[in-house]
């Protein structure tokens, strides 16, 4: 907390501007303070950034990796966005672009998986500064209530099927399945 209040005062826009960063940037400098320190007073989220600390750090917003999962990490920061417009590199238009890829991801798995795109629920469209307070309400309750159709099976530890006897196999699924609703509920979580 000391040290936050001292920051708060080495880093407010009004002593940044005098250094010589424009109102914009010492403006956008303070806030990443504040939302830090906001997220580390918070004791839920604060284990949650631990837990996920070097995937948050480390995690490249402008990287396209082949991964199946998209990178959701690196959205975690308000430097990815640059105002509250819905265009550009504006906040609504970064995270809704981030939501329909995730829409998009579902419904692909969930046409491999041979599900049908039916078990895909269609997500509310984000909206922006100026959406009317159901759309906001409906698009918050689809996402806190997210599940994903993925089955993860790509973090599969062991391949199942070279066990040497049934009891191996066994155990070597289990433990699959173990591993996979870990991956799925981080995802999910996240």
């Amino acid at each position: 907390r000391s040290c936050y209040r001292k920051l708060a005062l080495q880093r407010h826009p009004d002593k940044l501007v005098k250094s010589g960063l424009s109102q914009s940037e010492a403006t956008a400098q303070f806030q990443e303070l504040q939302h830090a320190y906001e997220v580390l007073s918070d004791p839920k989220e604060r284990a949650w950034y631990d837990s996920h600390r070097s995937q948050i750090l480390f995690s490249d917003p402008n990287s396209h990796s082949n991964s199946v999962v998209p990178d959701l990490f690196s959205f975690f920061s308000n430097t990815v966005f640059s105002g509250y417009s819905d265009s550009g590199k504006g906040f609504y238009k970064v995270y809704c672009d981030v939501f329909d890829k995730i829409q998009a991801n579902e419904i692909n798995f969930a046409k491999k998986l041979g599900i049908g795109i039916d078990s895909v629920k269609q997500a509310p469209l984000m909206g922006n500064l100026d959406s009317p307070y159901a759309q906001v309400t409906a698009f918050y309750s689809y996402w806190l209530g997210f599940s994903t159709v993925m089955d993860f099976c790509w973090v599969d530890e062991y391949d199942a099927m070279a066990g040497p006897n049934r009891k191996s196999r066994r155990l070597m699924e289990e433990e699959n399945n173990k591993v996979r609703r870990k991956a799925k509920r981080e995802y999910n979580d996240t």
